[in-house]
């Protein structure tokens, strides 16, 4: 029983990789006895009919040590077990000069490199094998060479494959899964003489479920490619043709294709492939023995506990280009939303906590004023203490003439107080002084009490801001693996190498990225452009700007369906040498174009600066992707903290267009109307709020108007210096009976209906737009 307890803990310790540090010397000893069985395995894998040089390489990989001696020996055990004194005392003497190389140099900084045991190994095998040559024992030059790479080659994948600890880079990871198959292939060459009752190979059974095992996790690649590797050594093993090669490859890349069918599915399919390969290959004798070892290994794959397959698919299974992208993009999103969300609270904590105080009760009024000239009065004691309730009384009754009046005049006091009092004119003026101070404390702490709410409102705007950014990033689609793959494919038939990311936003948008020092060989020929977006599936546009100042990258997004022409004429008014009117417009990465107009307050250069600040910021807040309505409240905000000594403001008029949908909101700031023609109308639309600047507190959200215009609709904004509100029929006619397609045309008409309809006695500006299919 305390056996059973003991195995069960040994067993614990085993599964949970803790025996090193539990009991490190039964781990020791345990290492040790499997280094010794090692060498014994490897020395018996043959090679061509003869003994390879497999147990000389796991000798070199286990150093000079305790572990080295135990693998050296058991590697000579097996060399002469296996093969008999004749043969295998050259292989045995290999062995003695690679421990004794490793013991000699395992201190040095030689023996502690790559290459060093690999050496040692080709070198001591290709001397032993030239000496068995010289005693006519050997098989030939060109076997001894062979064995000589294959020694080396081996040595540096075996110490690979034993070597402990995680690989922290991709390729490190894949360099040590070719070691763990070349392992495993050298392994499966020693048991391939071991006959199971006289009609299959152990090796080959056992060769062949590994194949399926790695073709049902890891696809068809991964099957194809293990699968030639442990069918090409079971060839070496049987010094025969490649027909294991061939047939493992081949049942491992057809049973991955139906991978995903189910077991039962999938060995049916791996079956019938391994026969069609027996049938084939019947030219050169049939090879019955493959499908019985291939039933049998059926067998065994279907009987495979699901944790270990589950392990082995961890293991083999292709990493595919950004795996893990949408796990970090949701990590990215829930700390950007965790940040919004501090900020709101932040928001909700100091608006609370902003307390009014109560400067309203008189009486301390006329404390401050009694404290100022009745302190050092000789009548105090009169006033203050034998008549101290009619001084009060006095006070009591002119504090309904401060309050309607807000002052007090010598007059207001009674006759009789006037008679006591040797001051009255100090204290009058020393009352009416509390109350303008009270005045100027009250003036001061709503201007303070506003200015904090315009700053504490940035928190909620930011909390916003970070609330879409974080949408955006959980809802965006991801990579494009099949137009990536498609992508790849074509660049490679034209011989170029290049990073390539593909993929689509929160509204489907794609967005493929280049990057590759030889870009300009795909730049130079005609119609690549075209070429490309026939490639994708998807027409294609190339943004300039996403690309200005990188040297071998290239950014292209899908094309919109629909385009905008814009149309700007603009005047200064007269006499002044700038206008105060700034208009631009632009397209994001979202496909949105956008386009803004702001009238600064006054005209010249100071209106100027102001619509000139509204639009520059106004412009960065879009391009960056916060949301219009966000932007424009922050863009009031600012101006309302830039003047809060002097008047400064600024209308804004803000146009979006979706060139996907047609969606078009419009957002305005104390804007002149705008007018729209979609069909044979045309639609006013105004705004009701104060320019930028002025809107304060919970109006400070701009006007939003939201519509769809289609295809040979369009769209004119204008300053207030074009549009009178009470006389605009001539613009509704202008926009109503204009046939033509040029916006820049239709701008400069309404320009000059405009002067002359009203003079040049404001700035004048026009943006007239169209919206048309993309030719």
């Amino acid at each position: 029983m305390k056996f059973k307890t003991e195995l069960a803990r040994l067993h614990k310790l085993l599964a949970s990789g803790e025996l090193a540090r539990e009991r490190p010397q039964l781990a020791q000893s345990l290492g040790w006895g499997l280094q010794f069985l090692l060498g014994a395995v490897m020395a018996g894998a043959p090679l061509m009919d003869g003994c390879g040089p497999f147990g000389i390489a796991a000798a070199a990989q286990a150093g000079g040590g305790v572990a080295g001696m135990a693998c050296s020996i058991g590697a000579s055990a097996g060399y002469l077990l296996f093969y008999g004194f004749d043969t295998g005392i050259r292989y045995v003497a290999a062995v003695s000069l690679v421990f004794t190389a490793a013991f000699v140099f395992q201190g040095h900084k030689l023996g502690r490199s790559w290459w060093f045991m690999p050496s040692c190994a080709a070198l001591f095998t290709l001397l032993t094998g030239i000496l068995g040559l010289a005693a006519g024992t050997g098989a030939g030059l060109s076997n001894a060479l062979l064995q000589a790479l294959l020694a080396a080659g081996s040595c540096y994948f075996f110490r690979e494959a034993l070597t402990p600890g995680e690989r922290d880079t991709e390729t490190a990871e894949k360099r040590h899964m070719v070691a763990l198959t070349v392992l495993a292939a050298c392994l499966l060459m020693s048991l391939s003489g071991a006959s199971l009752a006289g009609i299959a190979s152990l090796g080959r059974v056992l060769a062949m479920a590994a194949v399926l095992a790695v073709a049902y996790k890891g696809g068809a690649l991964s099957g194809c490619a293990v699968g030639c590797a442990l069918g090409l050594a079971m060839d070496a093993a049987a010094f025969s043709p490649p027909f294991y090669a061939m047939a493992y490859g081949i049942c491992g890349l057809i049973g991955g294709v139906f991978s995903r069918s189910g077991r039962l599915m999938f060995l049916i399919s791996a079956i019938l492939t391994g026969a069609a390969c027996v049938i084939c290959a019947s030219y050169n004798g049939l090879r019955a023995e493959l499908v019985i070892e291939l039933l049998l290994a059926s067998t065994l794959f279907f009987f495979l506990p699901a944790p270990l397959l589950g392990a082995l698919g961890s293991a083999v299974r292709p990493l595919r280009l950004a795996d893990g992208e949408a796990g970090l993009r949701h990590y990215t999103a829930r700390r950007i939303r965790g940040m919004g969300e501090a900020f709101r609270d932040l928001y909700d904590t100091v608006d609370s906590a902003t307390e009014a105080r109560n400067d309203e009760d008189i009486s301390k009024l006329f404390d401050r004023a009694s404290e100022l000239v009745c302190a050092r009065c000789a009548n105090k004691s009169e006033c203050w203490n034998r008549n101290y309730v009619d001084t009060l009384a006095v006070f009591g009754d002119v504090s309904a003439v401060i309050r309607a009046r807000g002052l007090l005049a010598a007059e207001d006091l009674p006759e009789h107080f006037r008679e006591r009092c040797l001051k009255p004119e100090a204290l009058v003026s020393a009352i009416n002084g509390e109350l303008r101070a009270r005045m100027y404390r009250r003036q001061f702490r709503e201007r303070l009490v506003e200015n904090r709410g315009i700053a504490y409102g940035q928190y909620l705007d930011v909390a916003e801001v970070l609330g879409n950014v974080a949408e955006d990033l959980q809802n965006a689609y991801g990579p494009d693996y099949l137009a990536r793959r498609r992508l790849g494919r074509y660049l490679s038939g034209i011989d170029l190498d290049a990073d390539i990311s593909v993929f689509r936003d929160r509204v489907g948008r794609l967005h493929i990225v280049l990057e590759s020092t030889k870009l300009k060989k795909l730049l130079s020929e005609p119609g690549w452009l075209d070429r490309l977006s026939g490639v994708v599936g998807v027409r294609l546009c190339r943004p300039i700007e996403a690309d200005a100042g990188a040297e071998g990258r290239v950014t292209l997004m899908e094309a919109e369906p629909l385009s905008v022409s814009v149309g700007i004429a603009s005047l200064k008014k007269k006499g002044e040498s700038v206008s105060g009117d700034r208009g631009t417009y632009f397209k994001t990465d979202q496909g949105t174009l956008c386009v803004i107009l702001s009238d600064g307050m006054g005209s010249g250069e100071a209106a100027a600066k102001e619509s000139a600040a509204a639009v520059r910021i106004l412009e960065r807040f879009l391009r960056a992707g916060v949301e219009p309505a966000a932007a424009m409240r922050m863009l009031n905000s600012m101006m309302l903290l830039k003047h809060d000594e002097v008047w400064g403001f600024a209308t804004v008029d803000l146009m979006c267009v979706d060139l996907f949908t047609g969606e078009t909101v419009f957002y305005k700031y104390g804007a002149a109307p705008s007018y729209v023609r979609s069909g044979r109308g045309v639609r006013r639309i105004k705004s009701e709020t104060l320019a930028a600047g002025l809107m304060r507190g919970g109006a400070a959200a701009p006007d939003v108007v939201r519509l769809r215009l289609k295809p040979g609709s369009m769209a004119l904004i204008a300053s207030d210096g074009v549009v009178a509100e009470t006389n605009d029929a001539w613009l509704r006619t202008l926009l109503g009976q204009y046939e033509g397609a040029d916006t820049k045309a239709l701008a400069r008409e309404a320009l000059q209906m405009a002067l002359r309809q009203y003079g040049c006695g404001d700035d004048m500006t026009v943006l007239a737009m169209r919206v048309d299919n993309r030719a």
